[in-house]
């Protein structure tokens, strides 16, 4: 017992003490800017943790908590209600919404939205993206551009011969 919290706190006392670079090891967040271990400008490569939210501008590692926005991350991402990155997102993602500019991997949520290019495998409730080079399976999937299968109850393809196809449309 006494050896895990000597680990923690010296691990706590790394990721405080890496003002003078870019990156740092680990990030405890309860609410930036203000009450999180590392300051927000600060990357992160290593272990985020999020309760309940936390900000950085890179992330590269693992994401874990309730709420993470990034700028841009390539992590395994598992935030209970929502993982927010402006740029671009590489890897495996799970929260009840998932918001990104770009993303490469799998995304699992509620609510996927990518604002521009999915290359990967989506699977939620909605799905929504621009452009999709993949896979879209949920209840609802929207892209206007695709090279791929969407497998849902609504499926729309705003830029295709079928627009629109229940169960399974396809555009290659």
């Amino acid at each position: 017992m006494k050896k895990s919290v000597f680990v923690v706190m010296f691990l706590m006392v790394l990721a405080a003490c890496v003002h003078a670079y870019d990156t740092t090891p680990l990030q405890i967040s309860f609410w930036p800017p203000n009450l999180q271990v590392a300051p927000e400008e600060l990357n992160v490569s290593g272990l985020k943790i999020n309760l309940p939210f936390g900000a950085n501008q890179h992330v590269s590692g693992l994401d874990l908590g309730i709420a993470s926005s990034n700028q841009d991350c390539s992590a395994l991402q598992v935030n209970v209600l929502i993982n927010r990155t402006h740029g671009n997102y590489a890897g495996v993602e799970v929260g009840l919404f998932n918001l990104h500019g770009n993303a490469s991997g799998v995304v699992i949520g509620g609510w996927n939205v990518t604002e521009d290019k999915m290359h990967g495998l989506e699977i939620g409730v909605v799905n929504s993206a621009m452009e999709v080079h993949g896979i879209q399976i949920g209840l609802i999937n929207y892209t206007e551009f695709m090279t791929g299968v969407q497998i849902g109850l609504v499926n729309i393809i705003t830029e295709s011969i079928v627009p629109f196809f229940p169960i399974i449309n396809f555009c290659f």
